[in-house]
């Protein structure tokens, strides 16, 4: 049976390609029930790769089928999702009408935004899909310049770095590519994103770093920082852990 994260490829790529399609069809398409379909539509809604119509769905860009690239980009937003939403709403917790925060890069940090919608902040970021999301009307939000990376969806550099020296965050919330928990390593998989985490840091009263489970224990490119360096790092909880080898300033998180 086709796992949720193949689903949700095959939707989005037929919706871009048709146009349109109805939840019957795709029910039959992908042998799943139609309620399927429109749990899986609901949840691709929320991400913003299409708009759910009466009957089926239809593309935001229509007559667009996903690259090589964008369907690894679409891949990394939907895997682990419902972990990264319980990271960013419990990390949302902690921000306060009135807050200046710094969003960081990655897919771990897009859902935040939903937590944060209706709190009066001011958000800066480098990340377009932090910027592409974003439809607050009660926050403002900065998008800092410099050199864009596509394959990123951030800007590096300069730049980017001076920009950033312009503000003071109450609370910086970073992305890792993955953690080694004995070491207390964080590791980012591009070297040019590493001066711009550890330039919000420098700025921030409070950082915290977002992951979910998968990146435990998981070595990346190159490490940027201690984890020791985080006021916190925020968790899922998984049912694999041992709680007993898990660092006194993680917070796990749970759908309970």
């Amino acid at each position: 049976m086709m796992i949720a994260s193949e689903r949700f490829l095959r939707i989005v790529n037929t919706v871009n390609e048709r146009g349109f399609i109805s939840t019957k069809e795709l029910s039959e398409n992908l042998d799943v029930t139609e309620t399927t379909i429109r749990r899986d539509c609901e949840e691709l809604e929320k991400q913003g790769l299409l708009i759910r119509v009466h009957g089926g769905a239809k593309s935001i860009e229509q007559k667009t089928i996903l690259s090589n690239k964008d369907e690894k980009q679409m891949s990394e937003r939907i895997t682990n999702n419902k972990e990264k939403d319980l990271v960013c709403k419990k990390a949302a917790s902690f921000i306060r009408d009135g807050d200046c925060i710094f969003l960081d890069g990655g897919t771990s940090i897009v859902p935040m935004l939903k937590y944060i919608k209706g709190k009066n902040v001011k958000i800066v970021t480098h990340s377009t899909l932090i910027a592409n999301g974003f439809n607050d009307f009660e926050s403002e939000l900065f998008m800092i310049g410099g050199k864009y990376i596509p394959e990123y969806n951030m800007s590096v550099g300069p730049i980017t770095l001076s920009d950033l020296e312009k503000f003071n965050f109450d609370y910086a919330f970073l992305s890792c590519a993955g953690i080694d928990i004995d070491r207390k390593l964080v590791y980012t998989a591009e070297m040019d994103t590493m001066a711009v985490k550890q330039k919000a840091m420098d700025l921030a009263v409070k950082k915290y770093l977002l992951i979910d489970s998968s990146k435990l224990s998981v070595k990346g490119f190159c490490s940027f920082i201690s984890s020791d360096d985080f006021d916190a790092v925020i968790c899922n909880k998984d049912a694999h852990m041992n709680i007993d080898d898990i660092p006194v300033n993680y917070i796990l998180t749970n759908e309970d």
